[in-house]
């Protein structure tokens, strides 16, 4: 396979395409002989610039991805699907009852804080470490009563 031919397979793919199954799909196994040598550079150069766009904020927040997820009693407070990765920033616990309440905040069933609010008041929750959320471990509210509203406000670092 020459440059030409490489650059012809890949010209409909874009950095927000490629993956290594494209490359699979596109040209089969890659076997380096000495004929694939300057071929080669192409991969290099596509690794180059999926770097120099991906590299420099992997793990910083994307650009106006912040939001804000609620809930009322138990369930999911927080879950993102596919490849997305979220941080979450801050909890707050809102009660509208008269009463002390309190609720468990826990990431893919594991306990985390101890969310506590004073009668008819809005409060943080003191969270021990960023905590991030994948598709594989939502943040749950449980032991939740009625009158308890959580809001979380996040940032995707993965999408």
């Amino acid at each position: 396979m020459d440059r030409d031919e490489l650059r012809n397979l890949l010209k409909s793919q874009d950095l927000n395409t490629v993956v290594p199954a494209s490359f699979q799909q596109v040209g089969g196994s890659v076997f380096p002989d000495q004929r694939a040598a300057f071929s080669l550079a192409d991969f290099g150069s596509i690794v180059d610039a999926f770097r120099a766009v991906h590299l420099p904020s992997y793990g910083s927040a994307i650009a106006q991805s912040a939001k804000n997820a609620s809930i009322n009693g138990n369930g999911d407070l927080l879950s993102v699907s596919g490849n997305a990765v979220a941080v979450v920033q801050a909890i707050q616990i809102t009660t509208i009852g008269g009463d002390p309440s309190n609720c468990d905040v826990n990431l893919n069933g594991v306990l985390v804080a101890n969310a506590n609010a004073d009668p008819a008041a809005t409060q943080p929750v003191v969270l021990p470490y960023p905590l991030i959320v994948d598709s594989g471990s939502p943040l749950t509210i449980t032991n939740s009563s009625s009158d308890l509203t959580l809001v979380c406000t996040y940032y995707l670092i993965s999408q």
